[in-house]
């Protein structure tokens, strides 16, 4: 490890590799696709404090 990663990385976090004023604005399929994940999945947290996504239930017959 190096004296980097051991001393200053805990205090400064990970390098920044992309300039954020410099992003694109998103397309409309992209905004569409984001709609629809976020409509169909849902974030849960597990007992030991990670968080995942699994699918929305519409009801108890989902899949039959």
């Amino acid at each position: 490890m190096r004296f980097t990663e051991r001393f200053l990385l805990p205090f400064t976090g990970p390098a920044q590799v992309a300039d954020p004023r410099r992003r694109t604005p998103a397309t409309p399929a992209q905004r569409d696709r984001a709609d629809e994940l976020e409509s169909g999945l849902r974030r849960v947290t597990g007992p030991d404090g990670r968080s995942y996504v699994v699918p929305v239930e519409d009801g108890p017959h989902r899949g039959s």
